[in-house]
């Protein structure tokens, strides 16, 4: 399936269905639903899903990628040893995912993946891109380029000729 939202972008859902995500957004650190975080903030993802039919296994999968759709970062419950075993149709559940990722400025989008083990190679019960986008303005940091803020430190030293 394919949306076309509001900024043009088209978004695009595959799978079974067995599984969908329900409602996804991003809380910031002083826990408020916000689409705009400033640079150096951490993000809290909540994700709810809904189960619509009875599977062995669940893994959440989520990417954050840059306005051109290279992943900035990305990982899985898999990963996390946080697999859910034996659920069934009707449940739901809400996953909250902290970041800690120092993001810098510009528009980024979330993707989302329901899938049974470490990749959707084998069941891929529903996989979203732009499944939210969100965007990062700097409004306490010093001007730098790049999409990733780091703490840094500058020192400069005299030298004298005679040392050369």
């Amino acid at each position: 399936d394919q949306v076309c939202l509001e900024n043009g972008k088209i978004q695009t859902t595959s799978g079974t269905g067995e599984a969908k995500v329900t409602q996804i957004y991003l809380t910031n650190s002083h826990g408020q639903i916000s689409e705009t975080f400033s640079v150096n903030e951490p993000l809290r993802l909540h994700v709810n899903v809904e189960l619509f039919a009875s599977l062995p296994t669940l893994v959440l999968g989520y990417a954050i990628k840059d306005r051109l759709g290279q992943v900035a970062f990305g990982s899985n419950t898999w990963y996390t040893n946080q697999t859910l075993f034996n659920v069934h149709s009707e449940e739901s559940y809400e996953f909250i995912i902290d970041f800690d990722i120092k993001l810098g400025i510009g528009s980024y989008s979330i993707a989302t993946a329901l899938v049974s083990d470490e990749t959707h190679l084998s069941h891929n019960y529903e996989w979203k891109d732009l499944a939210l986008i969100f965007h990062v303005v700097n409004d306490s940091k010093d001007s730098f380029v790049g999409y990733t803020w780091c703490n840094h430190d500058v020192q400069i030293k005299s030298i004298s000729k005679e040392a050369l």
